[in-house]
């Protein structure tokens, strides 16, 4: 039987998944991505960007940095996996991306070229390109990130949870040469169409990655790839909570019904704010639950145990109470391949045991490839729309940028430096304003009201328009200093805004606010159509 394998969510690229496949989670060795005597002179975390781009700017680096004593030296892969891209940016410059499966993916930023292509299957110590000094850098050296699920996490403690031992700041340390040719077992390889790392024998030397997990079928029925794997979380959550096989095949089937088993992050002609396996709209959960196929799932579950009687029911027409959707029989001919899939899935249950934990997948949610760029129509609406994409988005401080959420310093109202992707107030406005007319603004709340490439306008209800973007001096001074939020204007005295950790992206009421309206607000038009 055709294989595929799981995988917890995709590589934060444009696509919700990796473009070369659903990657097997590989065993096997873990190492330094160097090569050779190398100094460690940059920390994950927020620091002032040294590099001629947005220089000064205090913003989150993203990895850690690693410059090898011999300039020019070879740069590896850390771990098994599939080259899954090799984009090139103004900021990472030329960068090498490997998806190892299970939501992990690692980042190799700033080469000065690249011996890898998209596709290639590597293993630990394979020579992926030469160090450089391309992109926004202030001297050579490899910038080195590790995401799972999505989110970049620190590549420290990530690197000596599989002992190894990481240099102190500024310290010096050796490893490894070049590895020219695979150990036995130590090469991806094409299984049933899908691409995916072999099991890998640990080496005690360079630590040892995660455990390869159970395969899933590649296709059942007319289903394959990740609609299988949605397939298997909605399963999961369902058999978490104790449902009976009746009611979890309830909640494969409308899934089928509402996204094709794809976790969509857009609606449809009738609702453009819905997301995810099951089209929930913001009223139903925050962003992240609705995108995250098992969060989805429990979301469906819940309302489906609202319904009275729902078991002596059609399933179509359960279904249609729990969704409220227009068509009760909308779901009716996803019956018998829902039936299919819960056999299927659920006749070893080993598969649905090593099943990876769900999360919601970043790169998702600017609705895939090409949404998160700019510039659109020009007009207020347009970023209106774009704002409102978003709606229920967690606010993260720091979050957000031209494409999109990103991941913040922290979201909780604690302030504990709990994160998640997201926006802060003036990370939203970049996104909206860029998504719609190209301009990009700083992340200040402060500039954005005062943009000089923005038109003034005027506080008059009557000379508002959608899309104006108001920055509002808090202790209503409006002194240079004192702007600290900014919304955009929606019409009918109305903002959408992300106000604060602990909330979402939400509309407000300004006119008439006891809050907003003692507040000196700077008010800019950026649009240019």
């Amino acid at each position: 039987m055709s294989v595929i394998t799981l995988s917890a969510g995709g590589s934060s690229q444009s696509a919700c998944y990796s473009p070369v496949g659903t990657v097997m989670p590989a065993g096997g060795p873990v190492r330094m991505p160097v090569t050779g005597a190398f100094k460690v002179t940059s920390e994950f975390g927020m620091r002032h960007n040294p590099g001629q781009i947005n220089h000064g700017q205090y913003r989150l680096h993203a990895g850690i940095d690693l410059a090898p004593v011999a300039v020019g030296g070879p740069i590896v892969a850390a771990s098994a996996g599939v080259v899954s891209s090799t984009p090139t940016s103004t900021g990472g410059g030329n960068m090498v991306v490997v998806d190892h499966g299970g939501g992990l993916v690692t980042k190799y930023l700033h080469l000065a070229s690249r011996s890898v292509v998209t596709g290639d299957q590597v293993w630990a110590g394979r020579q992926l390109g030469v160090e450089g000094s391309t992109g926004n850098v202030s001297g050579e050296h490899l910038h080195f990130e590790v995401e799972v699920n999505g989110k970049p996490v620190d590549p420290r403690p990530w690197l000596t949870a599989q002992g190894l031992i990481v240099p102190a700041p500024g310290g010096s340390g050796l490893a490894p040469a070049v590895v020219e040719v695979a150990g036995a077992g130590e090469v991806g390889q094409v299984v049933g169409g899908q691409i995916g790392p072999a099991p890998l024998t640990p080496d005690d030397n360079l630590g040892t990655a995660r455990p390869v997990v159970s395969s899933l079928p590649a296709q059942v029925g007319a289903w394959k790839g990740e609609q299988v794997t949605n397939a298997a979380y909605v399963i999961k959550a369902g058999q978490a909570r104790s449902l009976d096989v009746w009611t979890i095949t309830v909640a494969v089937m409308t899934a089928m019904a509402e996204s094709s088993l794809t976790n969509v992050a857009h609606g449809d002609a009738v609702r453009a704010d819905t997301i995810g396996l099951f089209q929930n709209g913001p009223e139903r959960g925050p962003y992240e639950q609705r995108m995250d196929p098992s969060g989805a799932a429990n979301i469906f579950y819940d309302y489906l145990l609202r319904v009275p009687g729902y078991h002596d029911l059609e399933p179509t027409i359960a279904a249609h109470k729990a969704q409220r959707n227009a068509d009760p029989y909308h779901y009716e001919s996803r019956w018998p391949d829902a039936v299919q899939m819960v056999a299927t899935l659920t006749d070893d249950p080993q598969l649905l045991a090593n099943l990876p934990a769900g999360g919601a997948v970043q790169g998702c949610q600017d609705g895939g490839q090409g949404e998160g760029s700019g510039p659109g129509d020009g007009t207020g609406a347009g970023i209106v729309a774009a704002a409102q994409h978003y709606l229920g988005t967690p606010y993260s401080w720091g979050g957000g940028d031209t494409t999109g959420p990103t991941t913040g310093i922290y979201s909780s109202a604690s302030l504990d430096g709990t994160s998640t992707v997201g926006f802060d107030c003036s990370g939203l406005v970049i996104y909206a304003v860029h998504h719609a007319t190209g301009v990009t603004l700083p992340h200040s709340a402060e500039a954005q009201g005062k943009d000089s490439r923005g038109t003034p306008v005027p506080r008059d209800w009557a000379q508002l328009q959608p899309g104006d973007v108001i920055s509002f001096s808090q202790d209503g001074s409006g002194a240079p200093g004192s702007y600290g939020h900014v919304g955009i204007y929606l019409g009918d005295g109305k903002m959408i805004h992300a106000p604060r950790p602990g909330k979402n992206v939400e509309v407000v009421q300004l006119q008439g606010s006891t809050y907003y309206e003692p507040m000196a607000w700077s008010i800019r038009r950026y649009t240019t159509a």
